[in-house]
């Protein structure tokens, strides 16, 4: 892991990653990260060129901006 630390940006362009916040580490083996990426296959080149799934687990949560979200909830037809 000490090797592969350092090349974490490197990583994340390899795969058209961007990050957004982090990595931050705690001792319950959960590294936390905020990416952007135009594909969720490029997030997920980015886990295994990185390797962060050997020694840590892996939870990936697509989310949008705030104003995104809201955006969605106005274009929606009311189900009620």
């Amino acid at each position: 892991m000490l090797q592969v630390a350092s090349k974490i940006p490197e990583f994340a362009e390899k795969a058209g990653v961007t990050v957004v916040a982090g990595p931050f580490a705690n001792r319950e083996h959960v590294i936390v990260m905020i990416v952007s990426a135009e594909k969720a296959e490029s997030v997920d080149q980015f886990l295994v060129d990185s390797r962060l799934a050997h020694w840590n687990r892996v939870h990936v949560l697509p989310s949008l901006k705030m104003e995104d979200a809201l955006q969605e909830v106005e274009e929606m037809t009311p189900v009620f």
